[in-house]
């Protein structure tokens, strides 16, 4: 086994995701100060150099990247988990309600909430099919 096999990754990376068909390999030339910031790059987005240069390369066209529908898609999965909570106080709510006569103050405000959610999800998912 050589030194490079045996040896732990550079900086944790991690490969790239397994894409469909046959590899092809593309060699750039980049200056240090392009390798520096691809490497920023690199550790913000939580991505490999491939995967932000193939995104740039193939999107560049219509100015939509990945790390944007990335970030859009994780927006969507707290609104959801955020839908879900107040989802979950509303139940108590009617639950409440239900057990006595008076009718609960927050239920407006709850509803209120989950109306506004509900609204960012679909913006959300509009701004991802575009």
């Amino acid at each position: 086994m050589t030194e490079e096999q045996s040896s732990p990754r550079r900086f944790g990376r991690r490969r790239r995701a397994n894409i469909s068909g046959r590899t092809q390999y593309v060699r750039v030339s980049m200056s240090e100060q392009e390798r520096a910031a691809l490497l920023v790059l690199e550790e913000r987005t939580n991505r490999t150099a491939s995967e932000i240069m193939v995104s740039a390369a193939l999107y560049a066209e219509n100015s939509e990247s990945l790390v944007e529908r990335r970030a859009l898609a994780i927006e969507l999965m707290q609104a959801r988990r955020l839908l879900a909570t107040v989802s979950n106080n509303v139940n108590q709510i009617a639950r409440h309600a239900n057990a006595g006569d008076e009718f609960p103050k927050d239920a407006v405000a709850a509803v209120a909430a989950v109306r506004r959610v509900a609204d960012r999800m679909y913006e959300l998912v509009d701004e991802l099919d575009r």
